[in-house]
């Protein structure tokens, strides 16, 4: 299990107090996922990541950058291992491109649903693997799928949105039922700097938003609304896939 944070605003800003001063920041979180932690924004259109195995609350580079970055599109994660060492190719959020992609979940029984979901991903993709995380598996099983829909690196919304949700069907389909009976939990978060798609299934889903201003997720409730007279954090019902397009209108739908 892990934690993510994700947010896109209409003009570059800090997201210091979801990171690391409200009193459910992420900084807090890492407590119970201490296994490391990444960071991910953009600057001129292109992709910024830093990653540390470090818990997030004993990290002064965290500290530093959660009041450093100032952009229109962030990504930050949390780690609790469960599939995959500690190290740095198994922490997100994970880049290919101009995408970032997190993930808060598990895929049970690993080993025996490993082969049959690399089998889903694009040879050329699955030749570019880093790690050993289910997390960066579905991932490359997403661009896969969003390959199929358009060009990735110039990718719509709708095509997007598709791809998450072919993404999470196709880990269903590999994963279900399995012996323990415990589904997968597919709760991702993707985005390329200008649109973010992200979906809830198995674990909690949190948004906050203001068409054309602002949108932001958390996969825990932060505790109290974000700063700035911006609105209460709601939970998303199960099954949820949510998208936000380059003008920051925010749609929800299902991901059945």
């Amino acid at each position: 299990m892990c934690r993510l944070f994700g947010s896109r605003t209409r003009e570059p800003g800090r997201a210091s107090h979801e990171l690391f001063h409200g009193a459910n920041a992420l900084r807090v979180q890492s407590r119970e996922h201490p296994d490391g932690w990444g960071l991910g924004w953009y600057e001129n259109g292109a992709p910024r990541v830093v990653r540390s195995l470090t818990p997030a609350h004993g990290d002064q580079e965290f500290e530093k950058l959660s009041h450093y970055v100032s952009a229109q599109t962030v990504v930050a994660h949390v780690r609790k291992a469960s599939v995959g060492r500690v190290a740095p190719e198994n922490t997100h959020p994970f880049q290919r491109g101009p995408w970032l992609f997190a993930h808060n979940g598990t895929l049970p029984d690993w080993e025996r649903v490993r082969a049959p979901l690399e089998a889903l991903i694009d040879p050329s993709l699955a030749a570019a693997l880093h790690g050993e995380t289910d997390s960066e598996r579905c991932f490359l099983l997403f661009l896969s799928r969003l390959r199929r829909h358009c060009d990735a690196d110039a990718a719509d919304l709708e095509s997007a949105a598709a791809a998450l949700a072919e993404t999470v069907a196709l880990v269903r389909q590999v994963t279900e039922p399995s012996p323990d009976g415990k589904p997968a939990s597919t709760t991702f978060l993707a985005t390329d700097g200008r649109l973010m798609v992200a979906c809830r299934r198995g674990r909690t889903l949190f948004v906050s938003s203001a068409s054309g201003e602002y949108a932001a997720f958390a996969s825990e409730d932060p505790g109290e609304p974000p700063p700035g007279g911006k609105r209460a954090w709601l939970l998303l019902p199960e099954e949820t896939l949510v998208a936000v397009d380059a003008e920051l209108r925010l749609k929800v739908t299902s991901l059945l």
